[in-house]
């Protein structure tokens, strides 16, 4: 079975529409779910619960992982020493982005789906490429440097964009609105008369 691309993007999308976005840099911690989800590190979960750590973690995880109680409520945990901020940011998105597209396994489709949806969160690509219309160019810096992804999804980004066929529908259009003042501060045009929206 192909992975929906299409379905990752527009889940994705409309997840950051009912988010009040004040930067680029997003972090899903902040975020508003309509979905029983809770993000907690594993050390601060362990300690709330009186259990110990190592009865969440385990090394297959990545460092973030996903486990659903009884209740239906979904418990995403992430390992606070993971130095690397946009290495754990990826995964807490990646596991929102499992729930979001109901996946029940972690076989190979739902997982290039889930990073697809982790792409769109952290670098929409509407974003990227109004970004991309405001100074002429966009490197994979230029994306570490303003959104919450690091060097090598950036580089990832770039080249999936380059590959693509492009095009908008109504939800990317609302959410170029929402990021626009934020992409033209970081992205300040040279000649403001040439952008194309």
């Amino acid at each position: 079975m192909s992975p929906n691309f299409e379905k990752a993007q527009l889940t994705a999308t409309k997840l950051l529409l009912q988010q009040d976005l004040d930067s680029l840099y997003i972090d899903i911690r902040k975020f508003k779910f309509d979905r029983p989800i809770i993000i907690d590190s594993y050390q601060h979960y362990a300690e709330v619960t009186h259990r110990s750590f190592y009865d969440f973690y385990c090394d297959e995880q990545n460092g973030c992982g996903v486990f659903k109680l009884r209740s239906g409520l979904n418990v995403i945990l992430y390992d606070d020493d993971e130095t690397c901020e946009t290495r754990k940011h990826w995964g807490i998105v990646h596991e929102v982005g499992h729930i979001y597209l109901n996946h029940d396994s972690d076989e190979r489709t739902e997982e290039i789906e889930a990073h697809f949806f982790t792409a769109q969160i952290t670098m929409p690509e509407v974003a990227l490429l109004y970004a991309y219309k405001c100074q002429g160019n966009l490197s994979a810096e230029d994306i570490h440097n303003n959104f919450n992804a690091s060097l090598e999804s950036a580089c990832r980004r770039v080249q999936t964009l380059n590959r693509k066929r492009i095009s908008f529908n109504i939800y990317d259009k609302l959410l170029l609105k929402k990021l626009k003042p934020h992409i033209e501060s970081a992205f300040m045009p040279v000649d403001q008369s040439t952008l194309p929206f």
